[in-house]
């Protein structure tokens, strides 16, 4: 089976205006998914899950009226941290994620905690595993989510790492439907935003 790990497009940033942590997409996001989708509408795509936090469904939303298809929606795919308040994204705010990190690092985590995090991020991949064997499921996420994912088929302690998806960046990964054994074809693709 493969396993096509998108994260999601770029989204408002609450950190100046407040938020429930759920924004929208902005602009450039809707463009990056309809770009993603435009990318992978080529490929035989069989199932498609998404976080049901609003960044991510509305990117999987372009592939999925492509394919004719609605996607799942799972819970277990939402991102750390997306009870505690307004969104901050990662890339404009870095310096700020650093220094709560290094004071503590289960910062990003919180309420639910990195141990519960990890849990529920394998949990939907074997789903998605167990659900589809054989299958090519899209699975529109979160970075965190992809870095936890990713972290696991690497064979690493799943947590923070330095690698970091792109907004839409894709990520191809084989799993054996019989054997808990995961592969990595290519991590961040992102040939579909030159144009952006």
């Amino acid at each position: 089976m493969h396993i096509l790990v998108i994260r999601h497009g770029q989204p408002h940033d609450e950190s100046k205006s407040g938020g429930d942590g759920d924004p929208p997409l902005s602009e450039l996001g809707i463009s990056q998914a309809q770009s993603i989708g435009d990318y992978l509408s080529g490929e035989q795509i069989d199932h498609v899950v998404a976080s049901p936090m609003l960044r991510a469904h509305q990117t999987a939303l372009p592939l999925c009226k492509r394919l004719g298809i609605e996607p799942e929606l799972d819970d277990d795919l939402k991102e750390a941290g997306w009870q505690a308040g307004a969104y901050m994204r990662t890339e404009e705010n870095m310096g700020f994620f650093k220094d709560r990190i290094s004071d503590d690092p289960d910062y990003l985590y919180r309420p639910e905690g990195r141990h519960v995090f990890n849990e529920r991020v394998i949990r939907a991949f074997t789903k998605v595993r167990n659900n589809h064997p054989g299958q090519t499921v899209a699975v529109f996420c979160h970075g965190m989510v992809t870095t936890t994912f990713l972290s696991t088929v690497l064979g690493f302690e799943p947590g923070p790492r330095d690698f970091h998806a792109h907004y839409t960046g894709l990520t191809r990964v084989r799993g054996s439907s019989t054997l808990d054994i995961w592969g990595l074809d290519s991590f961040n693709e992102t040939m579909h935003l030159r144009h952006l």
